[in-house]
């Protein structure tokens, strides 16, 4: 598709989309105008698992739940 068809497909769309949801189109948009970060290649297999596990628990986060649920317990 070239782009000039690629953008009248997103005005369409865009046309389309509830007004309760424009919000999210807006953010979408100014993210995608950034220029992506470059990760230095040997930086790169520690991001992704990053990404991986960012939504587990901490270490920290997780000891702070068994130290709160054992003060419970002692009650």
């Amino acid at each position: 598709m070239s782009a000039v068809k690629n953008k009248e497909k997103i005005l369409q769309l865009v046309n389309e989309v509830p007004e309760t949801e424009l919000g999210k189109v807006v953010s979408l948009l100014e993210k995608l105008k950034k220029p992506a970060k470059k990760i230095p290649e040997k930086y790169k297999a520690i991001y992704e698992a990053k990404g991986i596990f960012k939504d587990c628990l901490s270490s920290s986060e997780d000891f702070a739940k068994r130290k709160q649920e054992e003060k419970l317990l002692d009650r």
